[in-house]
């Protein structure tokens, strides 16, 4: 399996994401329909499909990006990235204790139309995974390679506060090695840290509150 397709779409969205993207799309049109002060000339059919294409996007999230950001203070991780334990042409295949990773990300949506002000609609995607059998292939402070027993997400999905998606996966098997490309960078550390408690117990968080823009210009 390769990086490329370690999304978290299908897990927020469901396979196939018709239904979920549907009603996504039918709250957005709803809340441009009350902030246009005429709004019988447009072509909602067509809006609805560039909206629809857009929030797909906006719900392709890289599992490699979410486990980058949580995985930034594991001190088993750093660990493995100390020269003075380790060299640079060393590979350590490392078992990671089974924990949860939880992630919020608040991306927008700014639609454009004419010349009026731009109407920015805020999404919360929110996701939480629970990994077992965990085990990095590390060498030369990089994680190249993952091996993951299996696989347990929730997710849910609001815009402008409203709740549109609550999702809950049986667990997912997932096989085989997952090559990382360039891999997750683990930084190296120049002074030995406490482990975080949260480390002790399996668990690792990892919170995202930049803005993420899609726009549509009509």
């Amino acid at each position: 399996m390769s990086e490329d397709s370690l999304s978290l779409r299908t897990f927020i969205l469901g396979d196939p994401p018709n239904a979920a993207l549907s009603q996504c799309v039918a709250s957005v049109t709803a809340a441009l329909g009350t902030s246009l002060f005429d709004s019988r000339h447009f072509d909602w059919s067509s809006l609805a499909g560039e909206i629809s294409e857009k929030l797909e996007q906006m719900f392709d999230i890289r599992l490699t990006d979410i486990l980058a950001a949580a995985w930034k203070d594991y001190q088993a991780l750093l660990d493995c990235a100390d020269p003075s334990k380790h060299t640079a042409e060393e590979t350590i295949n490392l078992p990671m204790v089974d924990h949860r990773i939880e992630t919020t990300l608040k991306p927008c949506l700014e639609i454009v139309v004419g010349e009026r002000q731009p109407i920015r609609l805020t999404f919360e995607i929110a996701c939480e995974l629970e990994l077992k059998g965990l085990v990095a292939k590390v060498q030369d402070a990089r994680v190249h390679a993952l091996r993951i027993g299996s696989c347990r997400a929730k997710g849910s999905v609001k815009c402008e506060g409203v709740l549109l998606i609550k999702r809950e996966t049986r667990e997912l098997d997932l096989p085989g090695r997952i090559v990382l490309g360039h891999g997750i960078s683990i930084k190296r550390p120049a002074v030995r840290s406490v482990e975080k408690s949260a480390n002790h117990r399996g668990q690792s968080e990892a919170d995202h509150d930049d803005q993420l823009l899609e726009a549509i210009a009509l």
